[in-house]
Parts: C-alpha cells; sequence; structure tokens
C-alpha cells in the first residue's frame, strides 16, 4: 500500500514538473523577429516614445517576446536620426542600482519589450508592451493600434491583464 501511493504521488509531481516546465520554455523562447518587425512595430514604438516624453528618458532600447529577442539592425536603422535615440537591447548595460545605460553615450534609457502581438480584425491588433525599468507610470500595457491610411497609430491602452491571450 505504502509502496504504491509512493509511486502515485511520485507520478503526480512528475506531471506538475513536467507541465511547467513545458509551459515555462515555451514562453521564454526566442521569438521569430520577422513577426515582430513590421510597419505595425515600428508605428507603435514611434506612438509610445510620443507618449513617453514626459519621462525624460534619453535613449529607449526595443526587445521582443519574453526571452528579450533582438530586433535586427535593419530594423533599428529605421529610427535613425529619431530623438531620443532607439537601439537595441543588446546596446545597454545593466547598473547594479537598476539602471539600463547606453554603451555608447552613458545616458540612462527605457527598455520597450514587446511581448505579442494578436490580430482583433483586419487592420487593427492588441499589443502587449512591458517597460520592465519604467520607474513611473504602469510597467504593462495592452495597445490597440489600427491601420489609418497606411500608418500604424495607437488608439488606445489599458493596463495589460493577462499577456497570454
Amino acid at each position: 500500500m505504502k509502496t504504491t501511493l509512493r509511486i502515485l504521488f511520485s507520478l503526480a509531481l512528475l506531471a506538475v514538473v513536467g507541465w511547467w516546465g513545458l509551459a515555462h520554455y515555451r514562453h521564454h523562447q526566442p521569438v521569430a523577429v520577422a513577426e515582430f518587425e513590421t510597419d505595425l512595430t515600428a508605428g507603435l514604438v514611434q506612438g509610445i516614445i510620443q507618449e513617453l516624453a514626459a519621462d525624460e528618458s534619453s535613449v529607449y532600447f526595443i526587445t521582443f517576446g519574453e526571452a528579450q529577442t533582438e530586433p535586427s539592425p535593419g530594423f533599428i536603422a529605421r529610427f535613425a536620426g529619431q530623438f531620443p535615440p532607439v537601439r537595441s537591447l543588446e546596446s545597454s548595460v545593466h547598473t547594479p542600482n537598476g539602471l539600463i545605460l547606453d554603451t555608447a553615450s552613458g545616458r540612462p534609457g527605457v527598455i520597450i519589450q514587446i511581448l505579442r502581438i494578436k490580430p482583433v480584425i483586419p487592420g487593427t491588433c492588441d499589443v502587449w508592451v512591458t517597460f520592465p525599468n519604467r520607474r513611473a507610470g504602469p510597467k504593462d500595457l495592452t495597445y490597440r493600434v489600427f491601420d489609418q491610411d497606411g500608418a500604424w497609430t495607437i488608439k488606445s491602452r489599458l493596463p495589460s491583464r493577462d499577456t497570454n491571450l
């Protein structure tokens, strides 16, 4: 009887650990960068930078997905001449006191981590974004963006409740 209970308990524990491992593993895989490097994302980033201008950040760092996959140099080139500048997260350094600094200039910045894009209807998408090092304001937002005559524009934003949708 004791042996049977031990075996059943071990199997149940193994099932729980296996389920958790698969769920955790799935969400932390690098994403297909091409799915994120679109006009939609570029328009969203431009809109976010305009909204966050009050934060007085000196630089913005872009990354995609839970595993913080780096955008391609071609995508970052879309923001050439932008002020404040837009860089990939790999061009930053994390300090012991929690600041994220640009390696080229030493200026502090904010990470814009685009987690997921979900089409709602043609021409409209919900985009889950987190700002892991943002000091003021909400850290997790869901942006609704829409295609307005070829230019993607932020229509609304709400605090994110569940990014697993």
